[in-house]
């Protein structure tokens, strides 16, 4: 009876270790939970016309980090200071990159994100001007002012990062974001 048993097991564990599926090897893609509410939370405490992305494919652009700094959450000289910065990953599959967003109202706020990564080209994306920087290892930013604020999209500055059609895409998506109910 024992013998029997131990057959039947092997049978079952074969089945089970070369049978059944196991999934795929990339690990599902933690999405921020109700950014849309936190970037209009944020947008109604800001001291300056907040823009952000909007009607991004969900499929593709996939919000995973969510950080925003409001106005006298920091004491002493940057007491007006508005950031609010959205990372995403482009999950296409096999292939996840990476892009930032992010809008300031701090006078330096390329040079607190970029460093002294300097302008090395303009581009128009959706009517808008924008300033392209691309670093000495190729990593690219691409940053416009916008009443009052400063606008950045960026690969992330890592590995990972996101190709320059992705950056456009994304930087095209930026609207005024709405405070109230329209």
């Amino acid at each position: 009876m024992a013998l029997s048993l131990a057959v039947v097991m092997a049978g079952v564990f074969a089945f089970v270790f070369f049978v059944l599926p196991r999934g795929s090897d990339e690990h599902a893609v933690k999405v921020v939970d109700n950014a849309a509410g936190s970037v209009a939370a944020f947008a109604r405490q800001a001291p300056y016309s907040v823009v952000a992305p909007a009607g991004l494919d969900d499929d593709l652009w996939k919000p995973t980090s969510l950080r925003v700094q409001a106005p006298g959450a920091v004491q002493g000289a940057d007491t007006d200071l508005a950031v609010l910065t959205i990372g995403y990953v482009v999950d296409r599959k096999g292939d996840r990159t990476y892009a930032r967003y992010e809008v300031s109202n701090a006078p330096d706020a390329v040079q607190r994100l970029l460093g002294n990564r300097p302008v090395t080209g303009h581009r128009t994306i959706a009517g808008e001007s924008w300033e392209e920087r691309r670093a000495d290892d190729g990593h690219l930013a691409l940053t416009r002012a916008a009443d009052g604020s400063t606008v950045i999209v960026d690969d992330g500055a890592g590995s990972g990062a996101a190709r320059l059609a992705d950056l456009e895409s994304l930087a095209a998506s930026v609207r005024p974001v709405q405070t109230t109910a329209s």
